[in-house]
């Protein structure tokens, strides 16, 4: 299960953690429990284009998650996820590559940051 992050508090908890930058998408990270459900946030600044454009870019990262972050995250982890100029009219494909690298950098970051 993923919960989603809606609070400003929530954002910027995980802009204080780990960061992977590609070219369609930045994932931030960081760690909120030992376990339990990871969080997911989404975000898209007017940079990118108008309201339609951002609400166009969330929902492609919604649908990529919703595909990727089962298999690449990690539990009890808060991810936000940034739109980027590219996010809009990436290829699927290219999406999917950079959201999933993006996550397997971030859990390779925080398995190191674990509490035993």
């Amino acid at each position: 299960m993923i919960e989603r992050l809606r609070t400003r508090a929530q954002f910027l908890f995980v802009r204080r953690g780990k960061k992977a930058v590609r070219p369609a998408v930045i994932v931030e990270a960081r760690r909120r429990a030992p376990d339990g459900p990871a969080g997911a946030g989404f975000t898209a600044t007017a940079k990118i284009g108008g309201a339609v454009v951002r609400n166009r870019a969330r929902r492609r990262l919604r649908e990529a998650v919703r595909a990727l972050l089962p298999r690449h995250g990690l539990p009890g982890v808060d991810y936000v996820f940034v739109a980027r100029a590219q996010t809009p009219d990436a290829p699927w494909p290219a999406l999917l590559d950079d959201v999933g690298n993006a996550l397997i950098s971030v859990r390779a970051e925080l398995g190191a940051d674990r509490p035993a």
